[in-house]
C-alpha cells in the first residue's frame, strides 16, 4: 500500500458509512470504532459523510467519542453535534429517534418547484419514493409498509425502521414543513426506467445520484458530498491538503476529489478506484481502521 499520505499533516478524515465504515452487516467493528476514537483523540476531525439522513445514523457510531460534525443526505446537511441526549424528531413516531442534539452548519434544500415536480412525477408514474425532511424519510403508507417488509430481517432493518415514517398526503406535508426537502429517493423497476427517469429529472435544476441499478436520489445542485466537505473544511480553517477521505461508491467521488488524499475501499466501484490515490482493504477487512491506525501511529511528528 502506498503510504505517502503519512508525509502529510492530516487534520480531517472524511468517512463514508455504508460500504466503508460499516460492514456488509451494517455494523462497526470494535477495531474500527477504536481507530476512529483514537484519531479523534489525536486532534483529528473525523467526519462521517453519508447519503443517510440524520435519523438513520447508527447509534454505535454516535457512541464513539470525538465525532463533532456530520454530513448527511449526500451533502444536503452539515450538522454540528452538540449533546449526548437522544431526541425524537418532530412529527415522527417513537422509532425515529437516532441522533444526538445538533445544530445545522449548512443546509442545501431542493427548491419548492423542483421538489413538487419530482413528487408529481412519482405520483403520476406510481413509483415508490421517499421524501426526506428534517432528517426523516416520509413515504405513502403502502410504500412505507413495502419498504419495511422488504428489509425486515436484513442488515438494513433497523436503519429503515428508524428513518422512515408513513404519511397520507406528501404534498400537504411539504406545505406544512416548508421548503426543507433534503433529498428524494425514487425506486424504479429496472435500470432502463431509472436511466430514462434520470434524463427526465434533469430538466429541473437538480443533482441526481445513481446509487443502485434501480435507485435515484434527487437533491439540490449544491447537495454534494464534496461541496459540503470543502465548506466544512473552510469553516474549520483547514486546507484541502490536510483532508483524507475514504469511500466506495460513485456518490463519494465529489468527496474524494475535495480531499488532498483520496482512499478507495477494496470493495469500491472501478470509477472510485480509478481516481483514488490508494486503495485500502475492504469494509469487511477493517480497511478504515488500517488507514486510521497508520495515521495515528505517525502523529507524534505533527501533534
Amino acid at each position: 500500500m502506498d503510504n505517502s499520505f503519512l508525509n502529510k499533516k492530516i487534520k480531517l478524515i472524511a468517512l463514508d458509512l455504508d460500504g466503508t465504515v460499516l460492514t456488509d452487516e451494517k455494523t462497526i467493528t470494535p477495531r474500527t470504532a477504536k481507530a476512529i476514537a483514537d484519531a479523534a483523540r489525536c486532534g483529528i476531525e473525523v467526519v462521517p459523510v453519508t447519503g443517510r439522513p440524520l435519523s438513520g445514523i447508527p447509534e454505535d457510531l454516535l457512541k464513539i467519542p470525538g465525532i463533532r460534525h456530520m454530513i448527511t443526505s449526500n451533502g444536503a446537511i452539515t450538522a454540528k453535534l452538540s449533546g449526548t441526549e437522544k431526541f425524537s424528531f418532530s412529527g415522527a413516531p417513537a422509532a425515529c429517534t437516532a441522533v444526538t442534539e445538533y445544530s445545522s452548519l449548512r443546509s442545501e434544500f431542493l427548491d419548492r418547484a423542483s421538489a413538487e415536480s419530482m413528487i408529481g412525477l412519482c405520483l403520476e408514474r406510481s413509483l415508490t419514493f421517499n421524501i426526506f425532511i428534517d432528517g426523516i424519510g416520509y413515504a405513502l403508507p403502502d410504500s412505507c409498509s413495502r419498504l419495511i417488509e422488504r428489509f425486515t430481517g436484513t442488515p438494513l432493518d433497523d436503519y429503515v425502521r428508524k428513518s422512515r415514517c408513513p404519511v397520507n398526503d406528501i404534498p400537504s406535508l411539504m406545505r406544512e414543513k416548508g421548503s426543507r426537502v433534503e433529498n428524494i429517493w425514487i425506486k424504479t423497476k429496472d435500470r432502463a426506467e431509472r436511466d430514462e427517469l434520470d434524463r427526465l429529472i434533469h430538466r429541473c435544476d437538480v443533482n441526481t445520484v445513481l446509487t443502485a441499478p434501480t435507485d435515484i436520489e434527487v437533491g439540490s445542485p449544491l447537495a454534494d458530498k464534496g461541496l459540503a466537505l470543502s465548506a466544512l473544511a473552510k469553516t474549520l480553517g483547514l486546507s484541502r491538503e490536510s483532508i483524507l477521505a475514504m469511500g466506495d461508491n460513485d456518490n463519494d467521488l465529489g468527496m474524494l476529489r475535495a480531499a488532498g488524499t483520496a482512499v478507495a475501499m477494496g470493495n469500491a466501484t472501478q470509477s472510485v478506484k480509478a481516481m483514488a490515490d490508494l486503495t485500502a482493504a475492504s469494509n469487511q477487512e477493517d480497511g478504515v481502521a488500517i488507514i486510521l491506525e497508520e495515521i495515528t501511529r505517525n502523529t507524534s511528528e505533527f501533534y
